[in-house]
């Protein structure tokens, strides 16, 4: 009889509790849409950057650099509300200088070298940096832009042992 009144009880208090917890609420939910971004154009992605060939007297201390090479990522088309863009490089660091791009090891691959990456500027872009240290490049809304970058090894510890330079990166955006 005891467990027929608790079950009673149970089913009671799970009644009068619905009506107890019942209220009126509201969600708000806001939003904005913009005009598009810019998207990377076919052309820039998956290219490769040729140093052609240097030689290691060339290279003999540490900080010294070969020519920059030029290289461009065309966004296209950009939307109106595109104003300007952060462009930063993300990969391996080398094990001596981690603003430079690390040269792929292995057999046959240079040694003591790693790769630089620079603004239209010829500011160094520090691989992996952050957003907050990174410049932003204007951008000329609803058109396509081209932007300029600039690349070359440096020596970051002698001697600087022959073989190829491989090496790979991706940018992010982050658009103003």
């Amino acid at each position: 009889m005891k467990s027929k009144l608790y079950v009673f009880k149970a089913m009671a208090l799970l009644i009068f509790s619905a009506e107890t917890y019942s209220a009126d609420s509201s969600i708000t939910i806001s939003g904005l849409v913009q005009d598009n971004t810019c998207s990377v154009n076919g052309d820039s992605k998956d290219f490769i950057v040729n140093f052609m060939e240097t030689a290691t007297k060339d290279l003999r201390s540490i900080g010294q650099k070969t020519e920059m090479i030029p290289f461009h990522i065309t966004l296209s088309p950009c939307g109106g509300s595109s104003t300007a863009v952060k462009i930063g490089f993300n990969g391996s660091a080398d094990r001596n200088n981690s603003k430079l791009l690390m040269v792929e090891s292995g057999t046959s691959k240079a040694s003591g070298i790693g790769i630089q990456i620079l603004d239209h500027n010829k500011s160094v872009i520090p691989i992996n940096s952050t957003s907050t240290g990174l410049s932003w490049t204007s951008l000329k809304p609803g058109k396509n832009n081209t932007l300029t970058f600039y690349t070359q090894l440096m020596v970051t510890s002698v001697p600087v042992s022959a073989g190829s330079v491989k090496a790979s990166a991706a940018f992010t955006m982050e658009f103003q």
